[in-house]
């Protein structure tokens, strides 16, 4: 990389740098024209030759995030598990060389064939992937944007979200009443059903976390608090149920196998993957449908963007109903 001066007085820029584009350019006037346009062109290349002297691993690059930041997520470890086994399969590249043609190609391999996963479960890892180098580059741990976040994720056809009807949650408490000997079955699906909780924040409830009516539902997925309010009748059997424990005892005994061996003695057809987590859709459902207010649910359900209950607007009784009286056959 030099500036040179030429035989007829006017100077010459020869930039030969591995990692960016050799440039041979001369006729400029004065020597501080050459240097300005020597600078100019290392400032336009120099994230791109910055990003080839990286070598680190994807796997090096998924554990700095892990420290950085997945370690402050609810499902930080479960995310690094599943970022560690995409790097695997990828055979562990070097993460600033990884190309979008690549990330396309393993996406058609991982959703094809008899152990394909849905296009569903991929967007949530192209995100996981997406969000390691987009966070790294916040923190300037790196300096390049990686061609993974460039590509668009899989559309997915919208569909309406399953729930059960009143029907169908008495056949399975039935089930649960007559068949579970865990009693601890019983009041998770309860709490599950009448405050739209997820099972594993029910299942693991402490006694302190009853009070004045309410429950608490700590360690959440968004690390925040929420309290709800239950029935007074079914508050009070809760109570007596719970009677003898401490603050920190939990109130209840795993029993995640006892509900889905409930589920199979019913004649319920449940979605993929939402043995228990049709229990929160139900109570969202029901709950618009019997007119209660959008933004009470979502403070209800702990979900941290309105986006996530607007899902249920749907259901509500006036939702739209313009559409009747204001269509052009009205």
């Amino acid at each position: 990389m030099t500036v040179k001066p030429e035989s007829d007085g006017k100077w010459r820029v020869q930039i030969d740098r591995k990692g960016m584009p050799r440039t041979r350019r001369g006729g400029f006037a004065t020597k501080e024209d050459a240097e300005l346009f020597e600078r100019e062109h290392l400032a336009e290349h120099r994230i791109q030759y910055e990003q080839n002297l990286d070598k680190r691993s994807l796997k090096e690059l998924i554990e700095a995030w892990f420290m950085y930041h997945g370690i402050n997520l609810a499902d930080g470890e479960r995310r690094r598990r599943a970022l560690l086994q995409m790097a695997t399969d990828f055979k562990n590249p070097v993460a600033s060389q990884l190309t979008a043609e690549q990330f396309v190609q393993y996406r058609f391999r991982k959703t094809q064939g008899e152990d394909a996963i849905t296009f569903k479960t991929f967007n949530n890892l192209h995100g996981y992937l997406a969000a390691v180098f987009n966070r790294l580059k916040k923190l300037k741990v790196i300096n390049y944007n990686s061609p993974v976040c460039e590509v668009d994720f899989v559309k997915i056809q919208e569909r309406q979200l399953s729930y059960l009807s009143r029907a169908q949650i008495d056949e399975l408490l039935q089930s649960i009443t007559s068949y579970c000997v865990n009693l601890s079955t019983w009041y998770v699906t309860q709490i599950c059903l009448r405050t739209g909780s997820r099972w594993s924040e029910a299942e693991k409830l402490k006694r302190k976390q009853l009070h004045n009516g309410r429950i608490t539902f700590e360690f959440t997925k968004s690390k925040k608090t929420r309290t709800v309010p239950l029935d007074p009748t079914f508050y009070r059997a809760l109570e007596i149920f719970a009677d003898y424990k401490n603050p920190e005892d939990r109130l209840f005994d795993n029993c995640i196998g006892s509900f889905r061996r409930a589920v199979k003695r019913t004649d319920l057809n449940l979605p993929r993957g939402q043995m228990t987590h049709i229990l929160r859709h139900s109570f969202a459902s029901h709950f618009v449908m019997h007119g209660g207010n959008i933004i009470s649910l979502q403070k209800i359900l702990g979900h941290a963007d309105i986006n996530m209950t607007m899902r249920y607007a749907h259901l509500a009784p006036d939702h739209l109903k313009d559409a009747v009286t204001l269509n052009p056959l009205a």
